[in-house]
């Protein structure tokens, strides 16, 4: 198995993962290695939906791959975040690996451990090590050494390891050694998948999903919102608003910018009957204005009912007039009834407008 996947370079092989959309293929072979910075070369293929694979040719790319959380891939003036897995020859596209890299650090550390060999039989308690940092290398920090190891996420890290020094005079000194480790991915065994564990997982505890919780706390408001403090006997009580709940009529708040000027948002009233919309643009005000106004109508239209007797009796005496100055008979009659007609059209319409006025007010 080892020598099949040297054979077809997949020793440094990577798995790059979109998940909110990704460019054309061909563009992903361009922009990868450019904004990645890869320094080798690679050979990048569509594995499977939102998976490709990226076949890196040296231990350096492979490493700066895989310690880097996401990676953005811009196209357009658009981001397209990857992340990056270690691929697997068992790879499922359904589930991630619970391979990682990490940074680890030996602190207090003799310097006389500080070599390539020393560091990586350290390291190897914690996985498979990669590669140490410059100054380890270059022996410009002998207060720590830093290692990149290969982990599996659902194994326990160790958080210390025993050191042995022979002495001069064959005694065997042993000193315990802290391991600090750096940025580690958390890995769900129910969801699969790596960035968080089963204590933050939203399918184990869906009480923690973000959506959930606001939706709650607006439920707590319109509950809160439906009652009232009564104050008695020094006490505070909640109890249930009837007055709102019983109110036939609402009236819809107006908007505090409705076209500039004088053009504001009509009032709009709901009651049983139907809806009544004031002035539409607010000229003529409102207040003592509206009440007058509406008093002179309701003056007007009583005038115009009180009057109904005598424009009727008017209006026979002039057609009894029209008959006898008249020739046609016949056609004063017909002009005596439509005008009859009309008259009383116009008394109905006073009635229903001065029964809506009464409602609206």
């Amino acid at each position: 198995m080892t020598q099949m996947i040297v054979n077809e370079n997949l020793e440094y092989a990577v798995i790059g993962k979109f998940s909110y959309g990704w460019p054309d293929i061909q563009d992903l072979r361009r922009l990868i290695p450019k904004q990645c910075e890869l320094k080798g070369d690679c050979n990048i293929g569509l594995l499977s939906n939102r998976h490709v694979l990226i076949r890196a040719s040296i231990l350096e790319d492979y490493v700066n791959l895989l310690l880097k959380p996401a990676f953005y891939i811009t196209q357009n003036n658009w981001s397209y975040p990857m992340r990056t897995l270690k691929w697997d020859p068992l790879f499922n596209p359904e589930e991630e690996t619970s391979t990682a890299i990490a940074w680890i650090s030996f602190p207090s550390l003799p310097p006389n451990f500080f070599g390539k060999e020393a560091v990586f039989s350290l390291a190897a308690a914690v996985g498979k090590p990669l590669q140490v940092d410059t100054a380890t290398k270059n022996q410009t920090r002998p207060s720590c050494a830093r290692v990149k190891v290969e982990v599996d996420l659902l194994r326990e890290f160790p958080k210390r390891i025993k050191i042995g020094m022979r002495m001069q005079n064959k005694e065997v000194v042993e000193k315990w050694i802290k391991i600090k480790y750096d940025y580690v991915p958390k890995y769900c065994q129910t969801c699969m998948i790596q960035g968080h564990n089963e204590e933050q997982c939203y399918v184990v505890h869906p009480e923690l999903h973000p959506y959930k919780e606001k939706s709650s706390q607006e439920e707590g408001k319109k509950i809160d919102g439906n009652l009232s403090k009564e104050e008695g006997k020094g006490k505070d009580t909640l109890v249930l608003d009837e007055d709102k709940r019983k109110r036939d009529v609402f009236v819809e708040p107006r908007s505090k910018k409705w076209g500039g000027g004088r053009n504001k948002e009509p009032q709009k009233v709901w009651n049983r009957v139907g809806i009544i919309t004031g002035n539409k643009f607010n000229v003529l005000g409102t207040g003592n204005q509206d009440q007058s106004l509406h008093q002179e109508k309701e003056q007007i239209i009583d005038n115009e009912i009180e009057n109904e007797p005598n424009k009727q009796s008017h209006n026979k005496c002039v057609n009894n007039n029209i008959l006898g100055t008249n020739e046609a008979g016949n056609a004063s009659s017909s002009e005596r009834t439509i005008s009859e007609v009309r008259i009383r059209c116009y008394v109905q319409i006073l009635r229903v407008y001065k029964n809506v006025t009464m409602l609206k007010n």
